[in-house]
């Protein structure tokens, strides 16, 4: 029984890291992702619905936006200390999307719908490598769907409040080991969710020159409801692996972000973000079996897991220069510290602090109609663990800590397509 129990603490564990920085989504459009993300003080156009919904009062007549972004992370392990062997994560592509969509329903008055994928992404790792009875694969999928009215106080100030449903699923892959027994059984665990929360802002616009956004997204607590399904064991394992239907509570974090623009020039301008994330509300996870019974206690199967994330934050800057009518070009940096300790790091999601280097621009196809573009190069900071708490054998109390050293990249491309009328 003690090596299920151990099989559900690293599910557990599992479950945990997929709420942390690594799988927090701002890619919202490519003409904020140019900027950094430093978007919250500019928001002129649909995306503002993400990054701060008072910023829609800016957009008269009807708008559109719809495009995605392709992110392409590598990771590598070496170790577990003393040993130095190196292992790749698998090569993996992901499209969170953006479709936002807004309009001027009287002189003051705005309503915006939209949906993006704000939480998501996922690891793979081979079947056989030295972490698998941590992880082999995991995998998320979130959609937030957004229903936002924003007023025009006076034209120097503006509010905006949204309401937010949100769907997920989840999927993890890891090994069972069942050591002394020549077997190493597949265990999924599958599951969706649905969850609700909300969103505002306030849009201030003191001087022609400046602009100032504040903006607010709650938390949305998710309640996964799904199963456990064992794999590859002999017969005599029947009905002694975890199975059958779980459940699990998440909260996602809230974020309250602080933004600026400056327009030194009438065709330059500069922006800056800092963005709060508030990880502390993820202090523990729980699981329950709704069917699996422990042979100890002869009750269906719960197991809590403190978490104890710490708050993080991002700090972003960016600049736009509008070359001509038809052309505007952008850069944009980032600084996106981590909420992981050291002693709770894991290879489900490989976080560290991070730098962020973005590029793009527009182009003006007509005055309806405009292409944007953006790529992004994301740097982890090398990250070398030496008091690791997560256990690699699978086996209870064994002492085996996960340490080692993780080096991470990714790649990010966005194109957007907006329309208005």
């Amino acid at each position: 029984m003690k090596k299920y129990l151990t099989t559900l603490y690293l599910i557990i564990l599992s479950f945990s890291n997929f709420y942390s920085s690594g799988f927090q989504i701002n890619e919202q459009g490519s003409r904020a992702m140019g900027l950094g993300g430093a978007f919250t003080g500019l928001a002129n156009d649909p995306s503002a619905i993400y990054f701060n919904p008072a910023g829609i009062t800016q957009l008269y007549g009807t708008h559109f936006i719809g495009g995605a972004t392709l992110i392409l992370p590598s990771s590598t392990f070496r170790g577990p200390y003393p040993s130095i062997s190196e292992t790749k994560m698998e090569s993996q592509v992901f499209n969170p999307i953006h479709l936002y969509a807004t309009h001027q329903v009287f002189d003051k008055f705005f309503l915006g719908v939209g949906v993006g994928n704000n939480y998501g992404l996922g690891t793979k790792w081979d079947e056989n490598w030295v972490g698998r009875f941590m992880t082999v694969q995991t995998e998320i999928r979130t959609f937030f769907f957004n229903a936002v009215a924003s007023y025009k106080i006076m034209e120097e100030v503006s509010v905006g409040f949204g309401y937010v449903f949100a769907y997920g699923d989840v999927l993890i892959n890891r090994k069972i080991n069942l050591t002394p027994f020549n077997s190493e059984p597949s265990l999924n665990l599958e599951g969706t969710g649905y969850g609700a929360g909300f969103t505002a802002g306030i849009f201030v616009h003191p001087i022609k020159a400046i602009s100032l956004g504040l903006s607010f997204r709650s938390q949305v607590k998710f309640d996964f409801e799904g199963d456990a399904i064992p794999s590859e064991y002999s017969s005599q394992f029947e009905g002694l692996l975890p199975n059958g239907k779980i459940t699990a509570p998440l909260t996602t974090p809230q974020n309250i972000t602080l933004g600026v623009a400056i327009r030194p020039l009438n065709n330059f301008t500069l922006t800056a973000d800092y963005q709060y994330v508030g990880w502390d509300s993820y202090d523990k996870l729980e699981v329950q079996f709704e069917e699996f019974i422990d042979s100890e206690t002869g009750e269906l199967l719960v197991s809590t897991s403190d978490r104890l994330y710490d708050n993080g934050f991002i700090a972003r800057i960016g600049a736009e220069y509008n070359y001509s009518k038809s052309l505007a070009v952008r850069g944009g940096f980032l600084y996106d510290r981590n909420p992981v300790s050291d002693e709770r790091l894991d290879p489900t999601l490989p976080d560290s602090d991070r730098l962020g280097f973005n590029f793009g621009g527009t182009l003006n196809l007509n005055e309806n109609i405009a292409l944007e573009a953006a790529y992004m190069f994301l740097r982890f900071d090398e990250r070398e663990i030496t008091n690791s708490a997560e256990n690699y054998s699978g086996i209870e109390n064994s002492i085996s800590p996960m340490n080692g050293m993780y080096n991470s990249i990714a790649h990010l491309f966005s194109v957007t397509l907006a329309y208005k009328f």
